[in-house]
């Protein structure tokens, strides 16, 4: 297994919810059993990429806000998409990522698709996933093998609820590159597909990977929510287990892992373990989503 955990790589796009129990917040972080991370604005700042920072890297966020704006990817069979209005500047671009471009795409198309991309990241950055999408598809049609735009792409798609297309570009984005840190994305798109098996998979394949551990966190709250779906909160808890509940050092995903343990034992009946982990979340950071109203709610 090849280490993932490179300093300055991180996407891990987390999306747009899909309603109910799903994975999935606005935040553009995959969520638990009751959905934590749904409405919230990314309290790290999103990964801000943009012109100086490859789409996806960061702290293993990206995107926040409502995902907005009149993009949509193109549906198979439908005409190639058109050059969509570019920025006259110029981006800076990370020198990975201009060389990924560049051995992708013609050198008179090099300049549209850099500016595309950068206009991609400022997109997502404003939390219009839909702008992202219609740059970043066009981009796909001349730079179709850039590991870059493939995976801002998925990216993108995620954020906006496009599950099954975002899998697609994730999956080119793994083929193309042969890394797995962005298999908790993989993992949820499988999930809102009713495919559990696959969740699993993608999840054992980033752990073994050794992909960044924010990631892989994530990839297991994915798959605890995933048992949660189907009725064994006994077996969602012991894959957070897997993640280190009670560690000695607090990291920064500790708060939402604790939220969704709290979660899923207050769904068990059993309230003073969820109150301990709720109260967990209030001696590390301050207003965490709905925590107070949940503690609240224990004591009635």
């Amino acid at each position: 297994a090849r280490g993932e955990g490179r300093g300055d790589r991180s996407a891990d796009a987390r999306g747009e919810g899909r309603g109910g129990d799903r994975a999935g917040g606005r935040d553009g972080r995959p969520t638990g059993p009751r959905g934590e991370g749904r409405g919230r604005k990314r309290d790290e700042a999103a990964a801000e990429p943009g012109r100086t920072q490859r789409i996806g890297h960061g702290e293993g966020r990206t995107g926040s806000g409502e995902p907005g704006g009149s993009g949509r990817p193109p549906r198979r069979g439908s005409a190639r998409p058109s050059k969509p209005a570019l920025p006259e500047d110029k981006p800076r671009l990370p020198r990975e990522v201009h060389r990924d471009l560049r051995g992708a795409t013609k050198p008179e198309e090099l300049p549209d698709v850099m500016r595309a991309y950068g206009a991609a990241g400022d997109a997502l950055a404003a939390g219009d996933a839909g702008r992202a999408v219609e740059l970043l598809a066009w981009a796909k049609t001349v730079a179709a093998r850039s590991v870059a735009v493939r995976e801002a792409l998925g990216i993108a798609l995620y954020l906006l609820g496009e599950y099954p297309a975002a899998h697609s570009e994730l999956l080119a984005y793994r083929r193309l590159s042969g890394r797995h840190d962005q298999n908790h994305l993989l993992a949820d798109c499988a999930r809102a597909g009713g495919r559990p098996d696959r969740v699993a998979e993608y999840v054992t394949e980033m752990e073994r990977a050794g992909a960044p551990p924010d990631r892989v966190v994530e990839g297991l709250i994915v798959l605890a929510g995933s048992r949660a779906d189907g009725g064994d909160v006994d077996a969602a808890l012991a894959v957070l287990d897997r993640a280190g509940l009670d560690p000695e050092h607090v990291e920064p995903w500790h708060p939402r892992l604790w939220y969704t343990a709290a979660d899923l034992y207050e769904r068990r009946g059993d309230k003073d373990r969820a109150r301990d982990y709720f109260e967990a979340i209030t001696s590390t950071t301050d207003d965490f989503l709905d925590v107070d109203e949940r503690i609240a709610a224990l004591d009635r």
